[in-house]
């Protein structure tokens, strides 16, 4: 009797949780509209899946005007229990980013790491909320950006689509940019803009800002846009 929950939670639940987690990651994806995200091949495993992808976009290269491709790896592990985590006993998915060779293998050397990698943790906790934090370098026109967020919503509202999900998150989005890169690329305009309404605020070389969503409201370095601006687009 104490065999068979042990039984299930270790060996049917992690494949039921891929099948669940694997869909909305590859349409997020696919919607990555700006960086040409291409699905190459998808390893659905039993405990474990890779999802191999092609993105092409003018932002990997130097000068910001030719279109550069980049290989990388998204690679999932999925729960519940994963044993390596100290804060938590229910893990949904532990996910990477790797950078891949033209072979589609994981790329570890230094040298290429710059280009980009990430790591995130999306957990279940004892209230039925999802709990999201992750961290992402990467290079762009030539500079190095970082990306940190941590969000939570109800598991319930998963079930709904994006835009119930949107309604319920809570998200915190900090970014840190290379200002001096973006200043000498395509970008510099945008930048600029972005600088006098105040949604980044640049110091030592870097452009930051802090993005907070919550009830329904869209805070940019504090300020306010109402959510349902953008909950009727795509």
């Amino acid at each position: 009797l104490v065999l068979v929950p042990v039984l299930l939670v270790t060996t049917v639940i992690p494949a039921l949780i891929g099948v669940v987690i694997r869909p909305p990651l590859l349409q997020a994806l696919e919607r990555a509209q700006a960086l040409n995200v291409e699905i190459t091949s998808v390893r659905a495993g039993w405990f474990s899946s890779d999802i191999h992808v092609s993105a092409e976009s003018s932002i990997f290269s130097p000068d910001g005007l030719s279109s550069v491709t980049r290989q990388a790896i998204l690679h999932l592990n999925h729960g519940p229990i994963m044993w390596h985590l100290y804060d938590t006993m229910f893990a949904v998915a532990d996910i990477r980013l790797l950078p891949a060779s033209p072979g589609l293998e994981p790329v570890t050397t230094d040298a290429d790491l710059s280009n980009f990698s990430g790591a995130g943790l999306l957990r279940l906790d004892g209230q039925g909320m999802l709990r999201f934090d992750a961290i992402t370098g990467f290079t762009a026109f030539a500079g190095d950006h970082w990306l940190e967020t941590r969000a939570s919503w109800p598991a319930s509202s998963s079930w709904q689509g994006w835009q119930a999900v949107l309604r319920d998150m809570q998200l915190t989005l900090s970014i840190d940019a290379n200002a001096t890169a973006l200043r000498q690329s395509p970008a510099a305009e945008a930048l600029a803009v972005y600088q006098r309404q105040g949604w980044t605020r640049i110091s030592n070389g870097r452009a930051r800002t802090a993005i907070h969503v919550q009830d329904e409201l869209l805070d940019i370095n504090g300020i306010m846009i109402p959510m349902g601006l953008f909950l009727d687009s795509q």
